[in-house]
């Protein structure tokens, strides 16, 4: 009989950011704006602060360092933080945060659709902004860990999956199936996994062991 695992919910992932140092790489072509960020962001928590005054000085630090985050002015000489974020996407998920004092909603909505993960004007109440500066980001990077952390268990069960000789399927709490291993495929003569998604489990299940299954799926 094969095995029937309910899918788990996601569970909480431990705030990191509150607990580790997050590298910051803060991009600007105002100067004087990028001391004092720095200055009131390492005030706010555990942020380190490395600046750039220009997309290219920019990407050639994140091409010798990893960041934590990158905050970005909007409008720069050469480039802008769009067109900077549309080459970071590229080949990075690295948390982005356009911080502006001359964007428009238009900008702020391609911002989000190019996958910026916050837009902040920086035109305000100085203690306000940095504030919700340091907020946004710890909320970007703890997001990033989630997900890494997401990929990593899924690596794991599958890992668990494929090295067992049991057949075992994983079901929603409707008892549809939505993974297998290959197990399952050999012992019901399947051509591959996808020929059981979809399927209730019910039906790779003897009928007089229905009773147990379904208390188990309880």
């Amino acid at each position: 009989m094969a095995e029937s695992i309910n899918e788990p919910s996601t569970e909480t992932v431990l705030n990191i950011a509150k607990t580790e140092r997050i590298k910051i790489l803060h991009v600007d072509d105002d100067q004087a704006f990028l001391k004092a960020a720095k200055q009131c962001l390492e005030l706010q928590g555990p942020f380190h602060v490395d600046t750039a005054c220009s997309v290219e000085e920019a990407l050639n630090k994140l091409k010798a360092e990893e960041y934590d985050a990158v905050v970005s002015d909007y409008w720069m000489p050469s480039n802008d933080g769009l067109e900077f974020l549309k080459q970071l996407r590229k080949k990075s998920n690295t948390p982005f945060i356009i911080l502006t004092g001359k964007g428009r909603e238009e900008i702020a909505i391609k911002a989000l659709n190019l996958g910026a993960d916050r837009y902040l004007n920086k035109i305000g109440d100085p203690e306000i902004l940095y504030f919700e500066l340091a907020h946004a980001i710890r909320q970007a990077v703890d997001r990033k860990a989630a997900q890494i952390e997401l990929l990593k268990r899924e690596a794991k069960l599958n890992a668990i999956l494929e090295s067992s000789p049991e057949a075992i399927t994983i079901t929603d709490l409707n008892g549809n199936i939505v993974e297998c291993n290959q197990a399952t495929v050999n012992m019901h003569c399947g051509q591959s996994k996808e020929d059981f998604a979809g399927k209730n489990a019910f039906e790779l299940i003897a009928r007089r062991d229905h009773e147990k299954a379904i208390q188990n799926l309880k």
